[in-house]
């Protein structure tokens, strides 16, 4: 039994199949991938939806062909209102340039191929593409990927590394498009700009900024958390039917800076409950944690591939 990070992923016996089985991160410089950007209607995969796929195919540094499609849903297109004003994409513009997101999803995957992907903080597109690949039965999306974000902030240490902030600093533009296709030309010169003044030192910290950790050993420093860790501070009550060991899920939040608790109480954060009977009006915990939200408490339930996929993220950040 164990759960550990090794480069950046998250290993947990007995319920790897929690977790989105995506690529290896390679902080690297390459002549050959497929560099995408999507846009959405907020953060959460679980919750919100692609709006926009843009993606340009690179061959010897070179862009060789574009990707750009607006995508449709069956059902609700909903655009919210800051969003719209952020991209200018609307509920109307998708219903009547959208393309099936079915239909979208096949396309964006066949362009994407076996390519290494390469994209700017790429972790947050590929949870919605992976969750979409997955849902359409398409080619699962375990490609190897490069994240520009992380180059970034080796290069510019201890600053704001927004795309658009990079872009500025590097003269490239003043202003970020937040359009699929015109971001990934973006992210590109970025990328390419990092190639010509990176140096051999600069990339193996990069490459080593990648987590190996093992969360069954000792506490974790306040250092070693890093920035917003997810579980920091956090009282977590595990139900007895996860497939992870409990006794082991207590220890690895408790060396993330959490506290694991053995029943629900007032101050409980969060219920993690096994995937299967998640919704279900019986399950005893979630009866009792809803007793103390009806008192005033603020206990968020969380399923076992949620809990999880949260700590990986960290885990690949």
């Amino acid at each position: 039994m164990s759960i550990f990070i090794a480069n950046g992923i998250l290993h947990v016996s007995d319920a790897q199949n929690k977790l989105r089985a995506k690529g290896q991160e390679q902080p690297a410089f390459i002549d050959d991938y497929t560099l995408l950007d999507i846009e959405t209607t907020g953060l959460n995969p679980y919750r919100d939806h692609v709006t926009e796929l843009g993606a340009i195919k690179v061959r010897n540094n070179k862009v060789v062909n574009q990707f750009s499609q607006l995508v449709v849903y069956p059902r609700s297109n909903h655009v919210p209102t800051f969003i719209t004003n952020l991209n200018g994409i609307t509920e109307e513009l998708l219903c009547s340039k959208g393309v099936p997101v079915k239909t979208a999803m096949a396309e964006f995957r066949q362009f994407i191929g076996e390519d290494i992907i390469v994209g700017y903080n790429v972790n947050f597109d590929l949870n919605f593409l992976y969750d979409l690949t997955q849902k359409f039965n398409l080619p699962r999306l375990n490609n190897d990927y490069v994240d520009v974000l992380r180059l970034a902030r080796v290069y510019y240490p201890f600053k704001r590394n927004r795309l658009l902030d990079c872009m500025q600093r590097a003269g490239i533009a003043e202003v970020e498009e937040h359009h699929g296709l015109a971001d990934s030309l973006a992210t590109k010169k970025v990328y390419d700009d990092f190639r010509m003044h990176f140096t051999d030192q600069l990339l193996m910290k990069a490459q080593a900024k990648l987590k190996n950790i093992d969360l069954l050993g000792p506490k974790l420093a306040p250092a070693d958390l890093g920035i917003h860790p997810p579980i920091n501070n956090k009282k977590i009550v595990f139900s007895d039917e996860i497939s992870m060991s409990k006794s082991e899920a207590i220890q690895m939040v408790n060396n993330l800076g959490g506290q694991g608790q053995i029943a629900v109480q007032a101050d409980t954060n969060y219920l993690v409950l096994a995937d299967e009977g998640f919704f279900s009006k019986n399950n005893f915990l979630w009866q009792q944690a809803q007793k103390y939200n009806q008192a005033g408490a603020k206990i968020k339930r969380l399923s076992e591939s949620y809990f999880l996929n949260m700590i990986d993220e960290w885990a690949r950040s």
